[in-house]
């Protein structure tokens, strides 16, 4: 026990090491050609690193509008006290807009309200009707019914800067909250990228507060119903604590990085490594029942389980090991945590468990369970025929429920409302403008090839292509500067009017550039050498599949409509999520087919059968078949946490699988027959694999509570998996072992 606890403390030693990341990205390999374009694209332009506060008149003040002269003064002040905010770079809002004015023979910029503290409801009235035909503004910094305005802060951030996320986020909210006090009849709400990345940190915090201590309760609870004493069951918990504590202590001195999807590590180490522990303590327990001194039952327990629980924990292993190949970094941490947390567990159970036994007084037990198993086997050898057809059918069934599946999430909406984010971004979207973006380099082939007509023509017929596409509030692009510019020299002009001269739109951009307000330039419109420049649209209540379609058929416009110089396809953090499900899918299909031609060989080679090995291939597929198939039939959507589903749990449902036939053979080993051995597998393992499922379904059931989806999927999706596997064991297993031997 001392060793035990020294290595535990040797290892937990480097959990201070554990860092929190507040970036999005680290769901993409660093090297990833997606994520390296998307980073080149960011070199050219400038990060798209923001936040938005939404500012709105309270419900009280409904039909207010935020041209009210009033509202345009305290967007003007949020603007001039956002300039302030750390690592701010540029502030964009209603009131210091590059508004186009010329005389007869030159135009100026200036800011749209340049005296919010004076102005006069005429002069207001005026500046809605400005805004609400703008492009450049509508649904963007002012709503199209001007019931709500944007407050756009640009930040720069380093590569890592989620010490800076965190700063940022509490001077903005602190800001909010300044305003909303000064000015009781306005609500302040923050979105944006920089709120997303700093929820990315709130998110895994929130699940360890929340998940890890009803991991804890329900682990508890499981050993009462399953134990039925709590001195044993307290040996379990402290089994568990010490062997989740020591993988994330091992994974801080590995340097692991922790974030909302591998933050559920400790729980899913908790909930493997249960079922193993309970079945030792438990058949303990009845030994002591029949008469054996506590060292004799504890040993006698150890040799009859030592085999299955090193077979199982091994298959759990590879199971989790194989999510290295996945293409999300945060699941290679979390697999190869939970995979840590297996081998401590392992070592632990054969080691710390024994020992803290026979330091109690244990009291003897009898399975209350054990007649209703071994009815259970007599009625699926009575009718072994009639439930493979059926175990059969229902398998055909799900197969054909797959189908029904669309792999789609929302990487906008990846929190639930518990956090002040996904609600202030729910306004954001329905009151003012779109959460996702698509962005597009498009290329003029030379130097300065930006001001050449025919490009700009060519430009603004794409921006009026993207405007008409379903779910796009708000493109923006160079040409509407350029027709904005042209109509206040030339009133008569059309107002997408464009010059034919391109030494005259040069000479348009460089005096607008010159006459920008402080803060403001063209640096993240158009590149350096003036040979392509930037379009970005934004969308509102789309998710994955709308973003692909959109991008497809942005992408092949270009390809139809465009010369070779301005084909683009679209990028931006958005896109790179809308594909990340499809790509890890594809990098884990090899992987889970490896995986299973793995476990079936350690099978083969455990019970030294070929048939049985081929067997347990079988039984893998089919559960996830099942599973699958009931998450088409009832939910139909399945998102980021589908790629690694079958991956990670070839290896838990195996468990009963290699249990059942390690029982079965003895049986047969010992010359009963196949129906007579399937009995006493019932009798002896039925209750053990009723309490393997029940822990595996109920320790990844706590991950519905997170706040996270690709948790709550996770927990959800594997749950139902989990329990098609016991379903697949009782009334499928047993009818194809009754076939099998009789060939």
């Amino acid at each position: 026990m001392f060793v035990c606890l020294a290595l535990c403390a040797a290892s937990v030693w480097g959990m201070p090491r554990l860092t929190l990341s507040s970036d999005s990205r680290v769901f993409f390999d660093p090297k990833s050609p997606e994520l390296v374009e998307l980073e080149t694209f960011e070199h050219k332009y400038g990060q798209n690193n923001g936040v938005l506060m939404v500012v709105s008149p309270k419900a009280p003040a409904e039909g207010r509008k935020v041209t009210d002269p009033a509202i345009l003064a305290i967007i003007a002040d949020l603007t001039a006290r956002a300039w302030k905010l750390p690592h701010s770079t540029r502030v964009e809002s209603l009131t210091n807009f590059p508004h186009v004015t010329s005389d007869a023979d030159s135009f100026a910029v200036e800011e749209l309200v340049p005296d919010a503290d004076a102005i006069t409801p005429a002069r207001a009235a005026k500046v809605e009707a400005v805004a609400l035909a703008d492009n450049l503004v509508v649904n963007r910094l002012i709503a199209a019914d001007a019931s709500a305005a944007g407050v756009l802060v640009n930040f720069n951030l380093p590569e890592e800067g989620s010490t800076q996320v965190r700063e940022i986020i509490a001077a903005s909210r602190a800001l909010a909250r300044e305003i909303e006090a000064e000015n009781p009849d306005i609500d302040v709400k923050l979105t944006g990228n920089v709120m997303l990345l700093g929820t990315f940190a709130e998110a895994a915090v929130s699940d360890a507060l929340l998940l890890i201590p009803i991991s804890l309760v329900v682990s508890g609870l499981m050993m009462v119903m399953f134990v039925r004493s709590v001195r044993p069951s307290l040996a379990i918990v402290s089994l568990l604590v010490l062997s989740s504590a020591s993988a994330m202590g091992l994974a801080g001195w590995f340097g692991y990085v922790v974030n909302p999807a591998s933050i559920a590590a400790p729980i899913i180490i908790v909930t493997v490594n249960m079922a193993a522990a309970v079945r030792i303590v438990t058949t303990t327990m009845s030994f002591l029942g029949e008469g054996l001194s506590k060292r004799e039952a504890i040993a006698q327990s150890m040799a009859i389980h030592i085999r299955p629980v090193t077979l199982t924990n091994f298959t759990s292993a590879i199971g989790f090991l194989s999510m290295n190949l996945a293409e999300a970094p945060p699941f290679r941490d979390l697999g190869n945590m939970v995979a840590i947390g297996i081998a401590f567990a392992y070592v632990f159970t054969f080691t710390w468990l024994p020992a803290l036994l026979v330091r109690m007084d244990l009291s003897p037990a009898a399975s209350g369970s054990e007649r209703a198993m071994v009815m259970l086997g007599h009625f699926v050898n009575k009718t072994y025929v009639g439930l493979f057809v059926l175990c059969s059918m229902i398998v055909v069934a799900s197969s054909f429920w797959i189908q029904r599946i669309t792999l789609d999430d929302d990487f906008a909406r990846y929190f639930d409302s518990r956090f002040e984010y996904r609600q202030d971004s729910d306004f954001a979207e329905d009151h003012l403008t779109g959460l996702n973006i698509i962005e597009f380099d498009i290329g003029a082939g030379r130097d300065n090839g930006v001001y050449d007509p025919a490009y700009q023509r060519k430009l603004a017929e794409f921006l009026n292509w993207l405007r008409a596409q379903p779910h796009v509030v708000s493109v923006i692009g160079i040409p509407d500067i350029t027709a904005r510019i042209e109509k206040a020299m030339d009133p008569s002009a059309l107002p997408a009017a464009m010059p034919d001269d391109s030494d005259r739109i040069a000479q348009y951009f460089l005096l607008y550039e010159l006459s920008l307000p402080y803060g403001s330039s063209l640096n993240d419109q158009i590149n350096v050498a003036r040979s392509s420049s930037r379009v970005t649209a934004i969308l509102r209540h789309v998710k994955s599949s709308d973003i692909r379609v959109l991008n497809h058929e942005a992408e092949a416009w270009l390809a139809a409509n465009a010369p070779a110089a301005m084909q683009a396809k679209g990028i931006s953090i958005n896109v790179l999520f809308s594909n990340v499900s499809w790509i890890n899918i594809r990098s884990m299909i090899g992987t889970t087919i490896a995986s299973m031609l793995v476990i079936a060989l350690i099978v083969g080679l455990a019970l030294r059968s070929v048939g049985y090995g081929l067997l347990s291939i079988v039984m893998n597929v089919l559960p996830s078949i099942v599973g699958f198939g009931v998450w088409g039939l009832l939910i139909g959507q399945i998102g980021l946490a589908a790629s690694v589903i079958t991956a990670m749990t070839i290896g838990l449902i195996v468990d009963d699988t290699i249990y059942f036939l390690i029982m079965y053979q003895a049986a047969r080993a010992r010359g009963l027959s196949s129906e007579n051995a399937i009995n006493e597998v019932f009798k002896t393992v039925g209750t053990a694999m009723l309490v393997i499922t029940l822990s595996l379904a109920v320790g990844f059931g706590v991950l519905i509570a997170s706040g996270f989806e690709v948790n709550r999927s996770l927990g959800a999706q594997t749950t139902i998996v989990i329990l098609a596997n016991l379903f697949i064991d009782w009334l499928m297993l047993p009818p194809l072992l009754r076939l099998f031997d009789r060939k």
